[in-house]
């Protein structure tokens, strides 16, 4: 039996149980947000409170919104989740604010849902309490991690929140499709997949994860090259990659998402994937001085300080932890990084798409599902390992950790009241820069 599973096989132990601590944990960890107002001075003006869709609506609008990009964005799905609650509470913040919250809990129970039906598979040998137990810890860091904050707490960052929930809804529906076999959860599948992608873009991606789903459910065990080409597996998402492609060309029509020659060469991006690949590990696991604006270290044309480059061996390193991994048989750790790189595949600057920022604490929204799984997989594993002392110091850093956790988030909850408060750790970053005399780099308070 895990070391885990002890504390949870009593008969208080069931998912309804589980997900109503998680969601009461939750709340109190995003209270501040209800008292938060609208970021006057960003987005929240013209996403929200100028959004001719939502103060004024229209059939012709709302027709406009689901064909058209507006002010260089397609997210329909979003201006309309704004009209609904506009329509029900008028231009309340606090509503908005809740709504926002809402969403990001229904993510959290998906989190949870897919975890259930993950790790049977991933580790065959865990107990159903261990299994609860390891999702729980999953969803509860998905759900009160600091770096949710900006995708929560910033209105207009509920595209985010939005876009995560028909993906993991999306993922939830094609595991029971894979389970069931039957074809109407690859219909839903495919519907959550469009109303996905008309929340934030970055759903293109969906494809790719159901692709680690196939193989988490051994799909491809005993296919060869020449048999996978007219397999059921692939044949069947043949439609979903169409849309993927119809998605991508509808934004390249747009000249939105398109690639930018002029940008930092090849191997600086490479170079900024690797940081950014690290950065955001670290701040996974010690999320301090976490800002809503991290530039880039150099403007184009500079050469990158020396010490970037170390980050390539960090990444060999964990590389070197996740094929030891794979190779004992623990597809756990693979499926997890696997899931963190691919939702994180369109931020890391590998593929030249304008940015201005190298790293984002909300791009980080959906992949800290996958190193979650691997770290409380991890703690299970020294638990069962470490001396009786070991271990009561261990459960005990865990108890920090998590409250340290929760008490950061209601904190930097609180830090987007408004836009004055938002904007203080960017001023903190444009004096650090400006004592240290390095070059002026994209001032987001200046480019409001």
């Amino acid at each position: 039996m895990s070391s885990i599973s002890h504390a949870w096989s009593g008969s208080w132990v069931n998912s309804y149980t589980l997900l109503f601590i998680l969601s009461g944990i939750t709340f109190f960890a995003f209270l501040p947000t209800f008292s938060n107002d609208f970021q006057l001075a960003w987005d929240d003006t013209w996403q929200v409170l100028e959004n001719p869709l939502v103060n004024s609506p229209s059939l012709q609008d709302i027709l406009y919104h689901l064909t058209h990009f507006w002010q260089q964005q397609f997210s329909p799905v979003n201006s309309l989740f704004y009209l609904v609650i506009f329509q029900l509470f008028g231009m309340s913040a606090s509503a908005f604010h809740t709504a926002c919250l809402l969403i990001h809990c229904c993510n959290m129970v998906l989190v949870f849902l897919i975890a259930k039906k993950l790790l049977p598979t991933l580790l065959p040998r865990l107990e159903d309490a261990t299994v609860s137990s390891y999702a729980f810890f999953t969803a509860l860091i998905f759900a009160i991690h600091p770096v949710q904050v900006e995708s929560v707490a910033w209105i207009r960052a509920s595209k985010i929140l939005l876009y995560g929930f028909f993906t993991l809804t999306a993922g939830y529906c094609y595991i029971r499709y894979i389970q069931s076999g039957h074809y109407g959860w690859l219909v839903i599948t495919a519907v959550a997949f469009l109303l996905g992608f008309g929340s934030k873009e970055q759903a293109i991606i969906l494809p790719l994860n159901l692709i680690l789903f196939d193989y988490a459910f051994g799909r491809y065990t005993g296919l060869t090259w020449k048999r996978m080409l007219t397999s059921r597996v692939l044949l069947e998402k043949i439609p979903l990659f169409l849309m993927a492609l119809g998605f991508w060309y509808f934004s390249w029509t747009n000249n939105i998402g398109t690639i930018n020659p002029d940008g930092y060469p090849l191997y600086q991006r490479a170079v900024f994937g690797f940081y950014s690949f690290t950065e955001y590990i670290f701040r996974f696991l010690a999320p301090v001085k976490l800002y809503f604006f991290h530039p880039f270290p150099i403007v184009l044309g500079e050469q990158l300080p020396f010490y970037f480059y170390g980050y390539i061996a960090l990444v060999g390193i964990v590389g070197y932890f996740v094929w030891e991994m794979y190779r004992k048989g623990n597809k756990l750790v693979l499926i997890g990084f696997l899931f963190f790189l691919i939702n994180l595949l369109l931020v890391l600057h590998i593929i030249p798409l304008p940015r201005t920022v190298i790293t984002a604490d909300r791009y980080l929204y959906l992949s800290i599902v996958g190193i979650a799984m691997v770290l409380v997989w991890q703690v299970d594993i020294w638990l069962g390992s470490f001396p009786t002392t070991g271990k009561t110091m261990l459960l005990l850093m865990g108890l920090a950790w998590f409250t340290f956790l929760g008490i950061h988030t209601y904190i930097r909850t609180a830090d987007w009241k408004d836009s004055e408060t938002a904007k203080a750790s960017v001023n903190e970053i444009i004096e650090i820069r400006q004592k240290s005399q390095e070059p002026e780099l994209f001032n987001l308070i200046e480019n409001e």
